[in-house]
């Protein structure tokens, strides 16, 4: 058995390089909000000349900031886990309770953050507040639509469905780079940067879906193509 083991190991990759570059995605946010936690849970002006680093406001409505938080870094420890075939297999429990994990984290973050949009900045309910409200809702109905895949059965659409949700929670960071990208092309043209700023404010969250979602269809429809005798192509 232990020889069986040891040469499942071997045929079956851990994908590093996909888990560990979800861990650095998913650290951008996920290590900063570590430390919100901490800092909200001790209270305002509990460290001098820290606790002003973070929103004022985190202090008086803490409960969206903390549940938000705090579902953040239990997806940004668990999701990238997910898509190690090694750990899928030779782990199988571990593999489900760290997927458990990983979706109801996405969804409650996902949820959250609407309720920390509406705590924070109640009278901004236009593109920006719409744009987060379809990413949710989208982020919701791709992990349910995952997990309704997997009780059934069908574990490659599972496996696409969770490729899909995750790309979809990771809207959320992709900004960071559209807006860098978004500086660096028309920063030199003021008004033109101005109003690409400006759109880019408010809808830079469904910008990113798209980015996001196209970016994994490429990848997943290559995949397919590059093996025939995958069951993946009969979907």
């Amino acid at each position: 058995m232990a020889a069986q083991i040891q040469h499942t190991k071997q045929v079956i990759k851990f994908n590093w390089p996909v888990v560990s570059g979800l861990l650095l995605i998913t650290a951008i946010p996920g290590v900063p909000a570590i430390f919100i936690i901490a800092l909200v849970l001790l209270g305002s002006g509990a460290v001098a000349g820290v606790s002003d680093v973070i929103n004022a406001q985190y202090f008086a409505t803490p409960a969206a900031i903390l549940t938000h938080a705090s579902a953040g870094v239990i997806f940004f420890l668990t999701m990238p886990w997910q898509f190690s075939p090694r750990l899928r297999v030779c782990r199988p429990r571990l593999h489900k309770v760290g997927g458990r994990l990983a979706v109801v984290s996405g969804c409650v973050m996902a949820i959250s953050g609407v309720w920390m949009h509406l705590m924070l900045t109640p009278n901004e309910l236009g593109g920006r507040f719409v744009s987060l409200l379809i990413m949710s809702v989208a982020i919701c109905g791709a992990f349910c639509t995952a997990i309704g895949h997997v009780i059934k059965g069908r574990v490659v659409q599972h496996k696409k469905w969770m490729i899909r949700a995750v790309a979809l929670a990771l809207a959320a960071i992709t900004p960071l780079i559209t807006g860098a990208l978004l500086q660096l092309i028309f920063g030199a043209w003021a008004g033109v940067y101005e109003t690409l700023l400006a759109f880019h404010h408010s809808y830079d969250r469904l910008i990113a879906m798209v980015i996001n979602l196209t970016i994994v269809e490429m990848v997943m429809r290559q995949t397919s193509m590059a093996q025939p005798g995958s069951p993946a192509l009969s979907e």
